[in-house]
């Protein structure tokens, strides 16, 4: 009987967390996961951008979301192909080799794809976004001397600093006047430059490509400000785009991903969405729709989603509280953001040292909206979990009190 099937497209961090959650609420019937990569043994994706050095030699790591013994406890059925369509009315899912599979409710997880580029001239431009993507450019640094990386974003940056060690000469290509320009404050973007900068990565901002011509070993680039440089391999780092080819079909409502409501349905009762691929009302908010690229994110909305999908006829879990949360390493300094700030918020800087600064962003009530980040290894983690709760109790904090290094952040903190 269908009612006791319940499928999840996608092997992510989405997907396999909501199996999981799925289990932990004593629902024992069938899990199918459907997936054409990594489905086996589902794997995280933050570490794919930065890599491990030993003596020389980088590594990719492959981190498994689960154990072994802990994806056999769960009791998934695993299916290892490509889902071609969705039939909405007849609940039912069409595979690529012509078989069919029904479900009772229906999760989608399918992620994001790395958003090409193509260069006229250029044989490959390196994407990443799965672990053959890692695998094909750390093949290809070991032989190359430079690189171009096109985007000053967080992958961008996190591959500037994952190449560096190889002994690669990084060129960073960045249209906007500055790193990072959409996720954190220009004084922190600042000091991740620097960083960059005191190791060998060298920046071109306000600029674009005007022609890759193809050399002996690699490529020759000149940026429209006239400036040439070599480089052997050629990466884009230009953000992603939600895979929502299969909720479209399906009559679906989609805008910047797989729109759902704050309990992470979709426009189809029976079918829920999670992760990196939807589109949801942040803080609760329908007017307020958000897509986020977050390892805490895509996990929250997993677990919602799999409650829901249980207990959709009766108490359900929102995500209204869900304050967006994420960070980067950027060689020994780590960056985190919580919160979202918008174009009235009043920001407020906090230096602690040269390289060890955060930014607020305050409502005109003076209510924390968000806070961002940096500092070498992991000093910046205690500010960023007390800005969280500051932002999660909606305590007024005067601008003065944010700004001064000597006030515990945590002291701001209503009782």
């Amino acid at each position: 009987m269908i009612d006791d099937i319940f499928v999840i497209i996608g092997a992510g961090h989405a997907g396999i967390r909501a199996a999981k959650k799925l289990r932990d609420l004593s629902f024992d019937d069938r899990v199918i996961m459907i997936a054409d990569e990594s489905v086996q043994q589902p794997y995280e994706r933050p570490p794919l951008s930065k890599w491990s050095h030993e003596n020389g030699t980088s590594n990719v790591e492959v981190k498994p979301i689960f154990s072994t013994e802990i994806l056999a406890d769960l009791h998934i059925e695993t299916i290892n192909t490509r889902v071609t369509s969705i039939d909405k009315t007849e609940k039912t899912i069409w595979l690529e080799d012509g078989s069919s599979l029904q479900y009772h409710k229906l999760l989608l997880a399918m992620g994001a794809s790395a958003r090409q580029l193509t260069l006229n001239g250029a044989d490959e431009v390196y994407h990443l976004r799965d672990v053959n993507d890692a695998k094909n450019l750390r093949d290809a640094a070991k032989n190359a001397k430079s690189a171009l990386i096109i985007g000053g974003g967080f992958i961008g940056l996190e591959l500037a600093a994952s190449l560096v060690p190889s002994g690669v000469k990084v060129h960073v290509v960045e249209m906007a006047d500055r790193l990072l320009g959409r996720a954190v404050d220009a004084n922190v973007a600042k000091i991740v430059q620097d960083l960059h900068e005191a190791n060998g990565v060298k920046f071109h901002f306000s600029s674009h490509i005007v022609s890759c011509e193809k050399q002996d070993d690699g490529y020759q680039i000149t940026l429209d400000d006239g400036t040439c440089f070599d480089a052997d391999i050629l990466v884009a780092g230009i953000g992603s785009i939600a895979n929502t080819d299969l909720a479209k079909d399906a009559g679906l409502m989609v805008e910047n991903g797989i729109t759902v409501d704050r309990f992470m349905q979709t426009s189809n009762p029976h079918i829920f969405a999670a992760g990196d691929c939807c589109n949801f009302p942040l803080y609760g908010d329908a007017k307020n729709p958000t897509r986020l690229e977050s390892w805490q994110a895509a996990g929250t909305h997993a677990d919602i989603a799999a409650f829901n999908m249980l207990h959709s006829d009766g108490e359900r879990e929102n995500c209204d509280k869900l304050i967006p949360w994420f960070w980067s390493e950027q060689y020994d300094h780590v960056l985190q953001v919580v919160g979202i700030s918008n174009v009235d918020s009043v920001t407020t800087e906090r230096a602690y040292s040269d390289d060890y600064h955060i930014t607020f962003a305050s409502s005109a009530k003076n209510q924390l909206q968000s806070a961002c980040g940096i500092a070498p290894q992991t000093k910046i983690a205690k500010d960023i979990r007390f800005a969280m709760k500051l932002i999660e109790a909606k305590t007024p904090v005067t601008i003065e009190a944010l700004a001064d290094p000597n006030i515990g952040i945590k002291s701001l903190i209503k009782k």
